[in-house]
């Protein structure tokens, strides 16, 4: 069975499993509490970090449609 690979939390430095992200080479920290019976989750939990041993990053895509309102907005100005 394989295993999800693990990163370290940048808020606590603890070792988490990861989960994909859009982004090519970037992962984010799964979900987890600083103590065990807290209710609130740390503030580096879902925080997106490179994998390591990625050769490259990738930030995610821009939304197209969000671009093409963008492009709208400035060509209604002039």
């Amino acid at each position: 069975m394989t295993r999800m690979p693990r990163v370290i939390c940048p808020s606590c430095g603890d070792t988490y499993a990861a989960h994909p992200t859009q982004g090519l080479g970037m992962v984010a920290v799964f979900d987890h509490k600083r103590e065990s019976r807290a209710l609130v989750l740390c503030p580096g939990s879902m925080v997106r970090v490179p994998l390591a041993g990625a050769l490259a990053w990738q930030d995610i895509l821009p939304d197209p449609e969000k671009q093409a309102e963008r492009i709208v907005e400035q060509a209604s100005l002039f």
